[in-house]
């Protein structure tokens, strides 16, 4: 976290900053969303006498829940994230901090207080405007992002203490000499391939199957003609996209609306402003006449504030980003002059305003179609949570699907036949309602039976229910003859195009020219490199399979790999070999070994911690862990 802080470089950061604390410690869980119940602050796991309690499992299991959903989307769940296994990533990473504190306690490892006062007096987002840490801004700072100062000095410490208790083994890593120039000979041979293509069409004409090799066919792959499993099923959504298509918003509404929504629709004056801060109101005084008389901005914040011109510029600015005195004097000022002395508790500034980007607020009229579809959506909302209620107490009474839509004018869909994956017996996707669950338990629920009342992504709920089941089965060999015989073409044809590959790779390791038997198969030969063995862009033609192949060979030995388009097949030969020397470039390999170094470090340091973790002891309560994700004890 304190590497993200110290990226925050701007003076006015404490949006971006509390964007990071808020991913950073999950703050929703102090809001009431935590993703687990309340329970007893029990250990989960123990490393010596360090506990991993229940408590730090629940914060860092929702945290890294919330980054996966913001990285794949809100309908990513909790029941998918543990299917993943994240808790056991979670759960590795809290071990590996307790050991950090077990390790600090036994070796007495400590971490003064004045060392984190200076990294949190470091951090940028704590800074005022003149560059030095405000107690003002750091307090609110924390306090919108619902952080105490407690938490925060707790996170800088843990890093600090790992940092002194692995930083011995980093700075001790060693790359052995023969080590480094056997990769940097490996990495940085290069190699030239001649190379063609052996096409579908290069193996000929292939005759019709007979009624014996349909038949072997048909029996050696039962899965490519066994039809799957469908499902007739009943589905009712209360969708409130198609509730808000009915409403037509009052002129008060829109109106309404637009009130509440007039944020959006206004873009704030901004401007671009420089300032100069000094400590007494005479200082203010002389360098706004020697402004006033002509002399330059930043020449006068250098003789008497001792500021250099880059620390004058505070750049684009709203009034809402500035405290208020400041902003009065900012944005009293005309385009091109000046404002102030204001005193703040850092000083008494000046300010000139470079530009003024006027604000512009959008009417009504402009915008009136789209403020009424909101309106229409917060009413179709509204309605929603009484249809809701309405759908759970129809069904209650023993109402079926057809008669609670019938009640609720809500349109009820009949899908004759859907396989698991959502496909029609043509093959055609049939669109449900966006629920990840629904689909699924759609093929474990019993005929005739209603499912659950599920949420919809864009909030309105879905039920569904099986109507019949027509179970997987292999199709009869008459239905799916022709079927049958096209799949054993295309089978046949791949494995004769790679017979004959391989009998040109033999033709090219006996030496035969690349262009002759290339003529074989009417293909044109190619040249590819010299190149690299990884990650060369002068081979991005060739499959990896055949690079990494041709890389293994002698000089004029050849190999065969699929094609990237899937059909072809690709056979390629070592032209010619370019060794690289590690004492042709020393410093080519110096710099090798500097890189290898950190991974040697990192391998290091993983050592020590596995040989803490088995000092000290590690236990894990799993059955308290499952009870805390929901599963059963065990």
């Amino acid at each position: 976290m304190l590497q993200s802080l110290r990226k925050g470089a701007s003076t006015w950061v404490v949006r971006a900053f509390l964007a990071i604390l808020i991913v950073s410690f999950g703050i929703g869980i102090w809001q009431g969303n935590s993703l687990f119940k309340t329970g007893a602050d029990t250990a989960v796991a123990k490393v010596g006498d360090a506990e991993v309690t229940a408590q730090d499992f629940q914060i860092a299991f929702d945290r890294e829940l919330r980054q996966l959903q913001q990285q794949l989307g809100g309908t990513f769940t909790r029941e998918q994230a543990i299917a993943f296994n994240i808790q056991g990533a979670v759960l590795s990473q809290l071990v590996s901090d307790a050991t950090i504190r077990e390790a600090a306690d036994r070796f007495d490892i400590r971490v003064p207080d004045d060392l984190i006062a200076r990294e949190i007096a470091a951090i940028p987002a704590f800074q005022g405007i003149t560059g030095k840490f405000d107690a003002t801004r750091f307090q609110l700072v924390l306090r919108q992002a619902n952080l105490s100062e407690a938490m925060l000095t707790g996170q800088i410490r843990a890093e600090l203490l790992r940092a002194q208790l692995y930083g011995p083994a980093a700075s001790g890593a060693r790359v052995p000499q023969i080590a480094a120039a056997a990769l940097y000979r490996f990495r940085n041979e290069r190699r030239t391939i001649d190379y063609f293509a052996v096409t579908p069409a290069a193996v000929g004409t292939i005759a019709a199957p007979d009624e014996a090799a349909i038949d072997a066919y048909y029996k050696a792959n039962p899965q490519s003609f066994t039809a799957p499993e469908y499902r007739a099923v009943t589905i009712l959504a209360l969708d409130p996209a198609e509730i808000a298509r009915t409403i037509t918003p009052t002129e008060e509404a829109i109106a309404g609306t637009y009130e509440e929504h007039r944020a959006e629709y206004v873009t704030e004056e901004k401007r671009d402003v420089d300032q100069i801060v000094v400590t007494t109101r005479e200082d203010a005084d002389k360098a706004l006449a020697e402004l006033a008389a002509g002399k330059p901005f930043a020449e006068v914040a250098k003789a008497i504030a001792k500021m250099d011109e880059a620390d004058t510029k505070l750049g684009l600015v709203t009034k809402g980003t500035l405290p208020t005195a400041l902003a009065d004097a900012v944005f009293a000022a005309a385009e091109g002059g000046f404002g102030g002395p204001v005193q703040s508790p850092l000083g008494w500034h000046l300010f000139k305003v470079n530009k003024i980007e006027a604000g512009i607020t959008r009417p009504l009229e402009a915008v009136r179609d789209e403020i009424a579809a909101i309106a229409a959506r917060e009413e179709a909302n509204l309605r929603l949570t009484d249809l809701g209620k309405a759908l759970q107490d129809e069904l209650a009474s023993g109402a079926t699907l057809e008669e609670v839509g019938e009640r609720l004018k809500v349109p009820v869909k009949k899908v004759e036949a859907i396989d698991a994956k959502g496909f029609d017996r043509d093959g055609k996707a049939i669109a449900l309602a966006d629920s990840p669950q629904l689909l699924p338990g759609l093929f474990e629920a019993e005929a005739g039976r209603d499912g659950e009342i599920l949420d919809t992504a864009n909030g309105g709920y879905v039920i569904g229910r099986v109507d019949a089941v027509t179970p997987s089965a292999l199709k009869p060999l008459d239905q799916v003859k022709a079927e049958v015989a096209k799949a054993w073409e295309v089978a046949e044809r791949k494995t004769r195009q790679q017979r004959l590959a391989d009998e040109l790779v033999g033709a090219l390791n006996d030496g035969k020219p690349v262009a002759e038997v290339a003529k074989q198969v009417a293909a044109v030969p190619g040249m590819a490199g010299p190149g690299q063995r990884s990650g060369d862009t002068i081979f991005s033609a060739l499959p990896a399979e055949i690079v990494t192949r041709l890389f293994t060979l002698d000089k004029g030995k050849a190999a065969a790999a699929p094609a990237l388009n899937g059909e072809d097949i690709v056979v390629g030969a070592v032209r010619d070999i370019e060794v690289a020397e590690p004492g042709d470039n020393a410093a080519g390999v110096k710099a090798l070994a500097d890189t290898l170094r950190n991974d040697f470090a990192g391998d290091l340091a993983a050592v020590l911690e596995s040989d803490l973790r088995q000092r000290f002891g590690v236990s894990v309560n799993e059955t308290l862990i499952n009870s805390l994700l929901g599963g059963p004890a065990r």
